[in-house]
């Protein structure tokens, strides 16, 4: 009998076992044999496995939440059946002859994420915004094993952004650009299919996980998103601090990997001053200087527009202060709004550029030199038009600047940046 059971053994399927007298079969546990390859390096910030990746495997006609969970130790990968949160033996009940399809997914922060049934869809613990790696395999059961490599690869639209930050903690910074819809995995149904979030929209914050010395934020594409122009609003969770970030002519396209400026490169705008790499703190009670420079060198002319309040669009209207004010509210804040002369000269400076953009739900112009930046509310989603603080000279804009309209009535209450003289 023992040398009939240790050739049933060799042959890797069922052995005989005595019990109370009589002989019963016992099924040899199934192994895993499986790896996986991680996507080309140069389309993700993540570039390589690291130790203590998890990757999700979850196999047709398994019932929710039994899944299999593959562990990289440094340079090999691990397999172990879980049900639930539970580590269980055989939880997947595979034998051999068994035939289907497995589904990895790869959640680069969430390894240690755990799984439960929501009817008979797999859903885990908590939602990880930085869901970009799946595949699909068929596998057969076969001399109680299931072996395969799973080709791992980026979905359609992914992009990924890193800040640097070298006390960088989870959740310490979100990122939101109108290109992006933060993005994860809701649940994976019966089959393997994986079911996307659907409650962001772009604009939403992107949660920061800390990451090799910095901040990285995932997201997928939205149509908007394939232009050359967008804007993006860096938050500080512990103090709300914001700064913005606005980049033109470099379209972002699937599978970009963008590393934005370092959380300490920041400045105080000033048309007069370099603006290469760097992020612009904004909030209600921070000016920025413009100026108008025509000319260079010994006939360059700097001509000093004051100073404007930057944004604050994460309230129910862009600004927290200056924006939809009467003229009267304006000046008790100790602020004015624009007037047309000042506009004239943003207008014919040699050095300033238009571009419309949405940020954040809000339409408005952005006046870009060479050496800074400034977005411009307007009215609503559908308007073009502002107002100035020179009496009845509203002015509306076009791609090619701000053009004024005549006996404009000045009780119009339309948005536009507060100004400092």
């Amino acid at each position: 009998m023992l040398a009939a059971a240790a050739a049933l053994v060799s042959c890797g399927k069922e052995i005989l076992v005595p019990e109370n007298g009589n002989e019963t079969v016992q099924l040899l546990p199934v192994t895993f044999s499986l790896t996986a390859n991680h996507p080309d390096a140069a389309k993700a910030v993540k570039g390589g496995w690291e130790t203590g990746d998890a990757i999700f495997v979850f196999f047709s006609g398994a019932v929710a939440p039994k899944h299999l969970i593959m562990t990289f130790d440094g340079s090999s990968w691990t397999s172990a059946e879980y049900d639930g949160a539970s580590l269980t033996a055989g939880a997947l009940g595979l034998k051999n002859g068994d035939t289907g399809t497995m589904r990895a997914v790869f959640l680069p922060f969430g390894s240690d994420a755990t799984v439960s049934a929501s009817g008979t869809n797999f859903t885990f613990n908590t939602t990880y915004y930085a869901y970009y790696l799946t595949a699909t395999l068929d596998y057969t059961v076969s001399e109680n094993e299931v072996s395969g490599a799973f080709n791992m690869v980026i979905p359609d639209d992914y992009v990924q952004f890193f800040v640097e930050d070298a006390a960088a903690t989870d959740g310490g910074y979100t990122l939101g650009t109108d290109a992006v819809i933060p993005v994860g995995v809701a649940s994976i149904d019966k089959d393997g299919n994986v079911v996307e979030t659907s409650d962001k929209v772009a604009g939403n914050d992107m949660t920061g996980y800390a990451y090799s010395g910095g901040y990285l934020f995932s997201g997928k594409l939205t149509n908007w998103g394939y232009g050359s122009n967008y804007y993006f609003a860096k938050t500080k969770n512990a103090d709300n601090s914001r700064a913005d970030y606005f980049v033109s002519g470099k379209a972002l396209a699937s599978h970009s990997a963008v590393k934005l400026p370092a959380n300490d490169n920041v400045y105080e705008v000033k048309y007069a001053s370099p603006n290469t790499g760097k992020w612009v703190p904004v909030g209600s009670d921070i000016t920025v200087s413009l100026y108008d420079v025509i000319g260079s060198g010994n006939s360059e002319v700097v001509s000093p527009l004051g100073k404007w309040y930057t944004c604050n669009y994460g309230q129910a209207v862009p600004e927290s202060l200056g924006t939809l004010y009467s003229f009267d509210a304006a000046n008790a804040l100790g602020v004015t709004l624009p007037t047309k002369d000042q506009f004239v000269l943003i207008n014919n400076s040699s050095n300033c550029s238009y571009t419309w953009l949405t940020v954040h739900g809000r339409k408005g112009a952005v006046i870009k030199a060479d050496r800074g930046f400034l977005f411009l509310p307007a009215l609503d989603d559908s308007s073009s038009l502002y107002w100035s603080s020179t009496p009845y000279e509203g002015f509306y804009f076009i791609s090619n600047g701000f053009h004024f309209v005549e006996n404009y009535g000045a009780s119009n209450q339309l948005a536009v940046r507060p100004f400092q003289n």
